[in-house]
């Protein structure tokens, strides 16, 4: 699973990923009128998330050319992130899945969330200083395996 190597590659040696339950997926959901698509709910269930990336080192000495992802939310902060920031100028549209380094969120849009679960929804990010949204990939997959190029470690 793509999850499970971006883990591998970018988080440190001795931290775990963070369990994820599905019921807690499922609280997210009906918190959010939502439903994840079935690519994320299987890799994040199957793996939990990634914690303690190495991500912004690499990215600064190898100039590559990725966003920073900081961290990935787990269901409860997913709903207090996208609660609370959408109060503050993210768009509505927009469900917090990742944060980088600098506050910016990494987004499903709930566009294609809506009317129960779909096998993949494109990932976006949403810039907080420019107030700009860009689409960086058609799937969650995609957007996981944009950040296991051949880079070194």
């Amino acid at each position: 699973m793509e999850l499970l190597k971006f883990g591998e590659k970018w988080s440190y040696e001795d931290e775990e990923p963070k369990k994820v339950s599905e019921a807690d997926l499922r609280t997210a959901e009906i918190n959010l009128k939502i439903s994840f698509p079935n690519e994320y709910v299987e890799q994040v269930l199957a793996v939990g998330l990634p914690r303690g990336p190495k991500l912004l080192d690499a990215i600064c000495d190898f100039e590559m050319d990725l966003h920073d992802l900081s961290e990935f939310c787990t269901p409860p902060e997913i709903v207090e992130e996208t609660v609370s920031w959408h109060k503050i100028g993210l768009p509505d549209h927009l469900v917090v899945i990742a944060t980088d380094c600098m506050g910016s969120k990494f987004c499903f849009d709930t566009a294609e969330l809506k009317d129960g679960p779909k096998q993949s929804a494109a990932i976006y990010f949403w810039d907080h200083e420019m107030d700009e949204t860009e689409k960086l990939a058609d799937s969650f997959r995609n957007w996981i395996l944009s950040y296991l190029g051949s880079w070194s470690d």
